[in-house]
């Protein structure tokens, strides 16, 4: 499964998820690097960024959409 997913090489042969949606002013816009793919999988779980089935979304962007969701239903 993991071998599926969008991952950020360093040149030293590390491993990192990026959030996917970059909307949060606060993005992290990248997660940590890390020796494996797995590895770097498990950063992004332990740090509760939201898995989408395809991709990562950070805490960060997750709380914009909320907010923005918010923001929607006040409106109507």
């Amino acid at each position: 499964m993991s071998d599926e997913l969008f991952y950020i090489e360093d040149g030293d042969g590390g491993f990192a998820i990026p959030c996917q949606l970059k909307i949060a002013d606060d993005c992290v816009q990248v997660g940590e690097f890390c020796e494996s793919k797995e590895d770097a999988r498990h950063w992004a779980e332990e740090e509760c960024w939201i898995f989408s089935g395809e991709w990562y979304l950070c805490v960060e962007c997750n709380q914009q959409i909320m907010l923005n969701i918010s923001k929607l239903q006040t409106k109507k």
